[in-house]
């Protein structure tokens, strides 16, 4: 069974806290809330990359997958995010080596009708099955 949720909103900083608490709800009603903090993690960081760098409208998407959540923002921009070597006393560059901790793969992709699209699937199990 494959569910999905989707947040479109304008590029305002609120936009983050309020994906934030998306992800909350759908997680717990998905009964993946143990996944929370690494979709969360994964979710602020590219709500607030489309937020602060495309400065455009978005579009996240989470999609329940068998023992997975797929997270998608979409936005008007079409630079692509880059991952960086991290450097240990730099101010930024961090977002998308997080991104890449917590996610089994990533990528981003121009999108058919302008933009792009960035992805990424994080391995996330029903709380039943940790538990057991």
């Amino acid at each position: 069974m494959y569910d999905e949720t989707t947040l479109r909103a304008a590029p305002l900083t609120e936009a983050v806290e309020q994906s934030r608490r998306l992800v909350a709800r759908t997680m717990r009603a998905w009964n993946m809330s143990a996944g929370e903090e690494p979709v969360t993690a994964i979710v602020a960081e590219l709500v607030a990359n489309a937020v602060t760098h495309a400065a455009t409208p978005f579009e996240l998407r989470l999609v329940r997958g068998e023992g997975h959540v797929r997270v998608e923002v979409r936005d008007r921009d079409h630079r692509l995010p880059v991952l960086r070597d991290l450097q240990p006393l730099s101010d930024g560059g961090r977002g998308m080596f997080l991104v890449d901790c917590y996610a089994r793969s990533w990528g981003a992709e121009p999108a058919p009708d302008g933009g792009k699209l960035v992805w990424a699937e994080i391995d996330v199990a029903p709380r039943a099955a940790i538990a057991g």
